[in-house]
């Protein structure tokens, strides 16, 4: 029996969370759900999923983006495959560049990024190829 990849997706917005999970377990994934950085953390030191959904902004702009730097420099953390999740690209359109600068200025601590909404498709076909078995 093949055992399902387990999926941490962290977001502050129930609606997010609640749309993956049911997609996520439709195509076969175990899914945990955190809804900020803290309970992330809780999650991850309870059992480390094969992969974790992570929103960039929650309760501050860099929320995500915060907890993803620190997982990768962290030894036990740093294989754990993040995609992040952002509506950060829309949000800089709507505000202006300036308010994020320290964010455009950074370089991003994770591969993959998905701009929201979601497209479930992409984001399917990108978690088998992440999780494809070696």
């Amino acid at each position: 029996m093949t055992k399902r990849n387990e999926i941490l997706v962290v977001d502050d917005d129930m609606d997010i969370r609640d749309s993956l999970k049911i997609i996520l377990e439709k195509n076969g994934y175990g899914v945990r759900l955190a809804r900020n950085g803290a309970e992330a953390l809780k999650e991850l030191k309870d059992q480390v999923p094969d992969l974790m959904i992570l929103d960039v902004m929650m309760s501050t702009d860099t929320e995500g983006f915060d907890l993803a730097y620190e997982l990768k420099n962290s030894q036990e953390y740093e294989n754990l495959p993040i995609i992040l999740l952002t509506s950060f690209l829309e949000k800089v359109r709507e505000e202006g560049p300036d308010q994020f600068q320290h964010i455009l200025g950074e370089e991003w601590p994770a591969k993959w990024l998905f701009e929201k909404p979601i497209d479930s498709e992409r984001l399917l076909k990108k978690l088998e190829g992440i999780l494809k078995p070696a």
